[in-house]
């Protein structure tokens, strides 16, 4: 029983409101009590924590601090702040660093009990959308290493329509729990209660990311019935870059890693599907911040003339069109020169647990958009990955004049 209880951390040098709030809640949570700092985070280092009470002002660090570092611990750990004196700064700090709340003292215990409730609901909430997301992941990683070693090769397109087709079911459980999270923080907010910006940034990044899902799914099936590319768009290729480098700051492969972007110009415009442009550009630079160790990716676009050799040649790539070269650029390990010609072949990988689809889709979407691919590498200093496509008519039709 005492292990199926959320932990309460609290953390107050004032013994009275530390012990008040372990007499009233020890039948419902794990409280553990500490008098500083430092000790809140050894404990948090050691167990656990769901919940965390924090006194602003204690001897040895600041309340606020604390916040901050449980947070680097675990983003999902809800924090209410306590404090004697309120002032503006500590409000804005606490919410900065992502308090769900603060009280001050003497705080109303029925307040407290109502705010542990929202905390652990949120806290909840939050971690079974996390849950929902790995397993959406390890389903598909594992339906990719299936299929990449199936030898009836002729099933694969029904069986890849049918499994994309039953993801709609998770990605339906996901964006409901996303939708609940928005809505509970958007009323925290209109109750006058602090939201951290970036807490709700994030929701707002994860019901994207599975709208882009749900369209990378429809473009799928919608290709695999009818054979036919769906539908473009005129696209803002500044748009399109800077929102892939946003995704891949926060891809699990980036960190320590800077992401940036650079223009030739900022209007450069192609016909096209953002869903599939952004997926290109996703492939390489996922590919690439597994090729580092830190360092810069940069992203460019700009007008381009392609070399006479190239990696990949779409059948209908017209060179005397003006065009877009789109690049991904890094500095890691580098490719081995074995593997240059085969990086677009299907299942080919150097990594044990890839999948070999990556670069084959890019290459596949790159000569369905009539493109051509070129890949620079040297060991040891980095690669670049480019991509030419065409600019949208109307700009052709603006550089021809």
């Amino acid at each position: 029983m005492e292990a199926s209880r959320p932990t309460l951390l609290i953390a107050d040098d004032e013994a009275g409101p530390r012990e008040s709030l372990k007499i009233v809640f020890r039948d419902r949570y794990q409280c553990h009590i500490v008098t500083g700092g430092r000790a809140a985070l050894e404990f948090a280092r050691a167990n656990p924590v769901d919940i965390a009470v924090l006194d602003i002002a204690m001897p040895d660090m600041q309340g606020t601090d604390v916040l901050r570092e449980l947070k680097q611990l675990d983003a999902d750990i809800e924090c209410i702040m306590l404090t004697g004196y309120e002032t503006i700064e500590t409000a804005r700090a606490a919410v900065r660093y992502g308090a769900a709340d603060y009280l001050s003292k003497p705080f109303d215990v029925f307040t407290m009990r109502e705010l542990l409730d929202k905390c652990l609901a949120r806290r909840h909430s939050k971690r079974a959308a996390a849950e929902n997301l790995r397993a959406l992941q390890r389903m598909n990683e594992e339906f990719t290493r299936t299929l990449a070693h199936r030898d009836r090769l002729a099933t694969a397109d029904a069986i890849s329509a049918r499994v994309i087709h039953e993801m709609n079911n998770p990605l339906a459980v996901i964006a409901g729990y996303a939708h609940m999270l928005g809505r509970d923080l958007q009323a925290l907010g209109a109750t006058g209660q602090p939201v951290s910006a970036q807490m709700l940034e994030q929701v707002g990044r994860i019901q994207n990311e599975i709208e882009r899902c749900k369209e990378i799914a429809t473009c799928f099936l919608g290709f695999a019935r009818s054979g036919a590319h769906l539908e473009a768009d005129v696209l803002d290729l500044a748009h399109v870059l800077t929102e892939a480098a946003t995704l891949l700051k926060a891809h699990p492969a980036g960190r320590g890693t800077v992401v940036t972007t650079s223009f030739g110009e900022r209007d450069l415009r192609v016909r096209g599907r953002a869903v599939e442009l952004t997926q290109i550009l996703m492939n390489l630079g996922i590919n690439a911040l597994q090729a580092m160790d830190g360092g810069v990716l940069l992203l460019t676009a700009e007008r381009g003339t392609p070399p006479a050799t190239s990696a990949y040649r779409s059948p209908t790539f017209d060179a005397t069109k003006p065009l877009v070269r789109l690049s991904v650029i890094d500095n890691g390990h580098g490719i081995a020169p074995g593997n240059l010609p085969q990086l677009f072949r299907p299942y080919f990988t150097s990594k044990p647990e890839g999948t070999g689809l990556g670069l084959s889709v890019v290459a596949e979407l790159v000569g369905m958009y009539g493109g051509l691919i070129t890949v620079q590498s040297e060991a040891g200093k980095g690669t670049t990955f480019s991509v030419y496509l065409p600019l949208a008519p109307e700009m052709q039709c603006a550089v021809a004049n």
